[in-house]
């Protein structure tokens, strides 16, 4: 299962990967916090891994095409998503070089095995996993034995504390799955969003799991939060300014509402996925290679209700 599991996300990486500029430098910070739309979200690696200090005793985790974050305090350390058994035995060995002390905690984003499996090498030192009580559901539903389940769980949102240091798990609701989590850690400034938004471009292609309506919420939720200005995502590269959430949420909201149009005008649900595009977004990554199949999904919404 193991070895099915990793080709068919190789397979879902490869087909996303027009429009990435690898290997052309990379972007400043200061490049990357500039407003959408910012060519240089298009700029990142997918190759091997990294680790970059975002803020001070805030760090970010890529491997691959997937990253996550870590918070080092003066009693431990709190981790997130491992991603995978072979990327936890790299980020394991990468917090090792900012710090010697334990990992304590392990946050999950959400239930999805491109971000949770690998965590048992945390375990093994003590750690303790956290994440909302939806996931913990889904892990007893559609077992996989590399996702190590949580020893607490949450209903709402949820303060983690230690050595000094804080992690807010902001839950919205439903959105991508039910029990996706935002995080903040402080100084609060910066989001680590996971998935809701991929800065600089469209969705996936079939926007599997996503509740439209209240994606879109969510996304309006977290343009109204005043006291933040940068985003880490879970996706791609390491920095986005907040722009990148009004970005996406504007991009569906115009593809749902042109969707509705041909729909409510009689157009054959048929002809709908061929007919409709929104050539003002092709500046966004994986637009020619994606956009059908997001107008698929949006068709979906209005003509069967889910």
């Amino acid at each position: 299962m193991k070895t099915r599991v990793k080709s068919f996300l190789v397979t879902i990486i490869i087909s996303l990967l027009p429009g990435i500029a690898v290997g052309q430098g990379v972007p400043t910070r200061d490049e990357l916090s500039q407003p959408a739309p910012n060519a240089s979200w298009n700029v990142f690696n997918l190759n091997g891994y990294d680790t970059e200090e975002i803020a001070p005793g805030l760090f970010t985790f890529r491997y691959g095409y997937t990253r996550n974050i870590f918070l080092v305090t003066s009693d431990g350390v709190i981790a997130t998503d491992p991603i995978s058994p072979e990327a936890a035995k790299i980020y394991r060995q990468e917090i090792a070089k900012v710090t010697d002390h334990k990992v304590k905690y392990v946050v999950y984003s959400h239930e999805h095995w491109d971000h949770v499996p690998g965590g048992q090498i945390f375990k093994d030192e003590g750690a303790t996993f956290i994440s909302h009580k939806n996931c913990a559901t889904h892990f007893v539903d559609l077992p996989n034995p590399d996702i190590v389940m949580p020893d607490i769980v949450f209903t709402d949102n949820f303060k983690l504390e230690l050595g000094g240091r804080t992690l807010d798990l902001l839950y919205f609701g439903p959105n991508h799955g039910d029990c996706l989590v935002v995080m903040q850690p402080d100084p609060g400034n910066i989001l680590f969003i996971v998935d809701l938004v991929v800065p600089g471009a469209i969705p996936l292609a079939g926007m599997a799991d996503n509740s439209l309506h209240h994606w879109m919420r969510t996304l309006r939720e977290l343009e109204a939060m005043k006291d933040w200005d940068l985003m880490i995502p879970g996706h791609a590269g390491p920095l986005a300014h907040r722009s990148a959430v009004t970005e996406r949420r504007e991009y569906v909201e115009k593809l749902m509402a042109t969707v509705k149009a041909e729909f409510d005008s009689g157009t054959s649900v048929f002809e709908i996925p061929t007919k409709v595009r929104l050539p003002e977004y092709r500046y966004l990554r994986w637009y020619d290679a994606n956009i059908q199949n997001n107008v698929q999904r949006v068709l979906t919404y209005y003509f069967m209700g889910w």
